[in-house]
């Protein structure tokens, strides 16, 4: 008889009085690609995480080949042949590429650097990831780069059991085909492979089987085949309505809230990050750019933001005011949700309402007279989290403790729910977000464009450019290029984002 290479039984795990798993069944069969779909905090995430080694659960059993396991370290389960790619990137940010990549083989000692870029680069042929020049540091990498050199140190060894925590994320639609080619490949040679996501349309396109979490509980089990988009969307969701966002009413469009001129910026690779880029974004529109990343999306970010400007080019201007530091935009009225929450967003050790008051005047606002009360902005704060359907909602627990999508969340409920807000520069907002708060984030942009504020948005998602934009943009290589007018062209914005076609 043959055993599941991998096999959750009745597993439960609590993190103080939540249950994040509660009694959970998981098989993952050789040669078999098993979707595990839910909304955010349904326990996907902490599922992974038990069975790679990552986490300790409180009850029931891992099975390895049909025999218990109880993992005491994620090495362990690596060296078992369990090979994870995580949601919240295990890369150290300091090191090269090719460094990680060695860390992760175990590679200690003295290292020739120079050979080592060079079996990167075999190894980025072998598995059809390009990551560029090995020899870069994390820290210069965008979010979509790091995310390809986690899916890399994963497969530099074919493993047993290949688990992908929301590894499309911030990768394009051309990139997301390459890999499912690619994992398509790894299961006809046996690997079993599982896959978390929210997106449904990515059970459809590469899964054989699904198992549907929600609050910790399995709910539905089964082939692919045997489900569709309407029977999964109300197993993640329960009884709750699922609905596609509607498109906001025709806005009319005022003044000149943000504006870039003749930006330019070198990246740390000393090739032009941002190549004389101009933008105009008017209050009362939504303007969403496009692009994949790694073409200036960080720099154009931190342009906009006042972030390292004695580096730059150019002229950033807010309501026809020049901003240069974070303290000058954020005055004239800024919010900003940042590519990486992590290392821009949130202090993961801070709690959440001390997150929600991160920044000088939301502080300003707490503290007038330079004292605050901690018991009211507690209370502040769980009408905020519960705006923003942030679970758990406890203000007092550290924000590393919720899952990916949840600290999302609370990064938008600090910045789109600021009084003085006049300008929203938005990268990615709804990276990690299920269906339910996805509709929600962009009805919430939305209104906040209805209500005057000029919000850009960048992203890599086609169906947010489409869902979102009154305008659209194209950056690739640094160069910031207009799509068609009217309706959004998934197929022209595509292949401008890949630099097949050139803007009109």
């Amino acid at each position: 008889m043959s055993h599941p290479v991998l096999e959750a039984l009745g597993v439960r795990k609590h993190f103080g009085q939540v249950a994040a798993l509660d009694g959970v069944d998981l098989a993952c069969d050789g040669g078999e690609i098993h979707a595990v779909l839910g909304e955010n905090g349904a326990g996907k995430s902490t599922l992974m995480h038990v069975m790679s080694g990552l986490l300790e659960s409180d009850g029931g059993e891992i099975r390895l080949r049909g025999s218990v396991v109880r993992w005491r370290s994620a090495d362990e389960a690596r060296a078992a042949g369990i090979a994870t790619v995580h949601q919240h990137f295990m890369l150290v940010p300091t090191m090269t590429i090719s460094e990680n990549l060695a860390l992760a083989q175990r590679a200690f000692g003295v290292l020739d650097r120079s050979a080592l870029d060079r079996e990167v680069l075999v190894l980025t042929r072998e598995r059809g990831l390009d990551i560029g020049d090995p020899s870069r540091k994390i820290d210069d990498l965008s979010v979509g780069e790091q995310q390809r050199v986690e899916i890399l140190k994963a497969l530099a060894d074919v493993p047993s059991l290949l688990i992908l925590d929301e590894p499309t994320a911030v990768l394009t639609p051309a990139e997301v085909d390459d890999l499912f080619s690619l994992l398509r490949g790894l299961a006809q040679n046996g690997t079993a492979i599982v896959i978390v996501t929210h997106k449904l349309a990515e059970v459809f396109a590469i899964a054989d089987r699904v198992s549907v979490l929600r609050r910790g509980r399995l709910v539905g089990a089964g082939q692919t085949s045997g489900f569709d988009g309407e029977s999964l969307a109300r197993l993640m969701v329960g009884d709750r309505a699922v609905t596609a966002p509607a498109s906001g009413a025709e806005r009319t469009v005022g003044e000149p809230r943000l504006e870039a001129r003749g930006l330019g910026w070198y990246g740390a690779d000393g090739r032009r990050a941002l190549d004389d880029v101009d933008l105009l974004v008017s209050a009362g529109e939504v303007v969403v750019i496009a692009g994949v990343e790694g073409n200036g999306q960080q720099e154009l970010q931190d342009a906009l933001v006042g972030i390292r400007a004695s580096e730059l080019v150019g002229e950033v201007r807010i309501e026809g005011r020049p901003v240069s530091t974070v303290a000058e935009a954020r005055d004239a009225g800024l919010g900003v949700v940042p590519a990486d929450r992590h290392r821009d967003g949130l202090v993961g050790e801070m709690t959440l309402w001390e997150n929600l008051l991160l920044g000088r005047n939301p502080l300003r606002r707490a503290a007038p007279r330079g004292w605050m009360s901690p018991a009211d902005q507690i209370e502040r704060a769980r009408e905020r989290l519960a705006s923003f359907s942030v679970h758990p909602s406890d203000p007092e627990l550290p924000s590393a403790a919720l899952s990916g999508g949840n600290q999302q969340r609370l990064v938008l409920a600090r910045e789109l729910s600021r009084p003085d807000l006049r300008v929203v520069v938005a990268v990615n907002p709804t990276r990690g977000l299920d269906l339910i708060a996805t509709g929600a984030i962009h009805a919430r942009l939305r209104a906040l464009a209805d209500q005057g504020a000029a919000v850009l948005v960048l992203s890599t998602d086609l169906d947010e450019v489409e869902a979102l934009a009154d305008r659209a943009l194209v950056l690739y290589r640094g160069r910031l290029r207009a799509a068609p007018s009217g309706p959004v062209d998934r197929v022209v914005i595509g292949r401008l984002m890949t630099g097949l076609e050139e803007a009109a």
